[in-house]
C-alpha cells in the first residue's frame, strides 16, 4: 500500500473515530458526519486515479487536502484536550504528506 493511500485511509478512519467518540453538540455531530461523507467520496476518487496521470491525480489530491483541512478545523472546534491535540496533529501530518505529494507530482 502506498504512503498516500495509507495516509488517506488513516485520515478517514480518524474522522470516523472522532465521529463515534465526540461528546459534542448536535452541530459538531452533523458537521462530523458531513466530513466523514466527504472522506468516503475523496477516498473513492483517490482509488480511481491511483494509476492515472498527474493530470488526473492532482485535482483529487488537492480536493483531499481540502477535506482534511475542513476536518482539522472541526476537530479543533469539536474536540478538547488530548483528543483534540492528537486528532489535529494527525490531520496536520496527513495534510503535510499530501502537500508534499502535490509539490512532487503536480504543476500549477
Amino acid at each position: 500500500m502506498s504512503a498516500w493511500v495509507r495516509d488517506a485511509l488513516a485520515a478517514a478512519a480518524l474522522a470516523a473515530l472522532v465521529l463515534a467518540s465526540t461528546p459534542a453538540g448536535a452541530d459538531c455531530r452533523d458537521d462530523l458526519k458531513a466530513v466523514d461523507k466527504s472522506f468516503e467520496e475523496t477516498l473513492e476518487r483517490l482509488e480511481k486515479v491511483k494509476t492515472g496521470t498527474p493530470a488526473a491525480k492532482c485535482p483529487v489530491y488537492r480536493r483531499h487536502v481540502e477535506v482534511m483541512t475542513k476536518a482539522r478545523g472541526l476537530f479543533q472546534r469539536c474536540n478538547t484536550g488530548t483528543t483534540q491535540r492528537e486528532n489535529v496533529g494527525q490531520m496536520n501530518d496527513s495534510i503535510e504528506d499530501f502537500q508534499e505529494l502535490i509539490r512532487r507530482t503536480c504543476r500549477r
